[in-house]
């Protein structure tokens, strides 16, 4: 993406983040972002979106059919997208909507990554040590497994990263090693 259609992307998530901070509306604007990625996930309804060979009235119903389970702040916002002829950007603008949100309001997914799986107390545990530590509410916890950490976990959240793996442990000593 060039750096003018990335500007205009920023521009219009900022835009709706900022009206959601306002009218106190963030969770439901969030709801509706990942609602409607998980459509825009499909290569076909992007490439839909972002053929010069559709019709804008084709694109325009496509989009309007996401306003029909929207919150009001939504559905205005999906309006403005399409008076502005930027449906082919609904996918990058809905991500950079998620980011943004994410930072505004200092909430993000905790990944956790085991080499077993996790009792629901451990969760816990990880979630409340995740969220002082890097100073977040917690958003979505996801759990992965990865039998080649050996032992120990890894806690992601917000780019920030806790690994006590016996498998980093291990690298760390062989590089000390050498």
């Amino acid at each position: 993406m060039d750096k003018k259609t990335q500007a205009l992307t920023e521009t219009y998530a900022k835009s709706l983040v900022d009206v959601a901070v306002e009218k106190n509306a963030t969770a439901a604007v969030y709801d509706d972002v990942k609602s409607i990625l998980s459509v825009l996930d499909d290569n076909k309804v992007q490439n839909f979106l972002a053929s010069t060979a559709v019709s804008l009235s084709e694109k325009a119903r496509l989009v309007r059919l996401f306003q029909e389970s929207g919150s009001d702040y939504m559905n205005n916002f999906l309006e403005i997208i399409l008076h502005n002829e930027r449906q082919s950007l609904l996918k990058p603008i809905m991500e950079e909507v998620l980011k943004e949100l994410s930072i505004k309001t200092q909430t993000f997914d905790i990944e956790v990554t085991a080499a077993v799986a996790l009792s629901d107390s451990q969760k816990e545990r990880l979630a409340a040590l995740a969220e002082k530590k890097f100073d977040l509410t917690k958003r979505e916890f996801i759990e992965h497994i990865d039998e080649e950490l050996i032992g120990g976990f890894v806690l992601k959240a917000n780019n920030k990263v806790i690994d006590t793996s016996i498998r980093s442990q291990l690298q760390e000593l062989k590089m000390n090693l050498k």
